[in-house]
């Protein structure tokens, strides 16, 4: 999302990566200088609740955050949430290399293997899964905010309208839809639609690689240039091993 942001990608049409360019060290110093300023000493011990705690008691000004915390500042933070002192910002920062911002997209990634036992089961269930009806349901009983409906059909269905905590929260739905429609969100590590077929994105985000990365630079433990270069190995290392290389 960052990479993408200020012009970068993580791996190159070959598939190797490209942690050393010039988009990446830039970002990575960013994040130092970002922490440095503005964040938390113990931030990078913070688990996922904390984020929306902080936010919700006044200790921070901003997060990143997701809709599936809106039930969460209902209940801890109900004045503010009655006052509506919570919003949503519409884009992301755009860094020095880059000219628009890019956005993850979570969507609902579903994969049928064909050497399944019954893949043709799969198949149905989600025809059955994705009628509007039985998709509004799982809509309106799960995270209402977070599961925005990518069925158009679905999204103007008075019915899907009705869902009591648009009452509250539409704006966060509406600031969903307006970055679907219009701002080419990606999956996460994907930063090029063709990045897709890379079939190694798993085992990378998993490895813990770009995290160490991260985590080198703002701890002061490396430059971002010497971090960037550590994790461009790692990464070359861990693909070839995969069997994946191709440069």
């Amino acid at each position: 999302m960052w990479a993408g942001s200020n012009g970068g990608r993580l791996f190159d049409p070959t598939g190797r990566p490209t942690l050393t360019e010039k988009p990446i060290i830039e970002m990575l110093e960013f994040f130092k200088e970002v922490s440095d300023c503005c964040l938390a000493p113990d931030w990078l011990s913070h688990g996922y609740l904390d984020t929306f705690a902080m936010l919700a008691t006044g200790k921070v000004a901003s997060i990143l955050g997701w809709g599936r915390g809106t039930g969460y500042f209902e209940k801890y933070a109900a004045d503010v949430v009655a006052a509506g002192d919570i919003g949503v910002m519409p884009g992301k920062p755009v860094g020095p290399s880059g000219n628009a911002f890019l956005t993850q997209l979570d969507c609902e990634p579903w994969m049928i293997f064909k050497d399944g036992k019954n893949p043709q089961g799969a198949i149905d269930f989600l025809k059955f899964f994705y009628q509007p009806d039985n998709y509004r349901k799982y809509i309106q009983n799960g995270t209402q905010i977070y599961f925005f409906p990518i069925r158009k059909s679905v999204q103007n269905d008075p019915k899907y309208l009705a869902t009591p905590d648009l009452g509250t929260w539409k704006f966060w739905v509406d600031a969903q839809k307006n970055i679907i429609g219009n701002h080419d969100p990606k999956p996460l590590f994907v930063t090029e639609w063709d990045d897709l077929d890379l079939p190694f994105l798993q085992e990378v985000a998993s490895s813990g690689i770009m995290v160490e990365m991260v985590t080198d630079v703002v701890e002061g433990r490396m430059s971002a240039a010497d971090a960037a270069a550590k994790a461009q190995k790692r990464t070359e290392k861990l693909i070839t091993q995969l069997g994946y290389k191709k440069w």
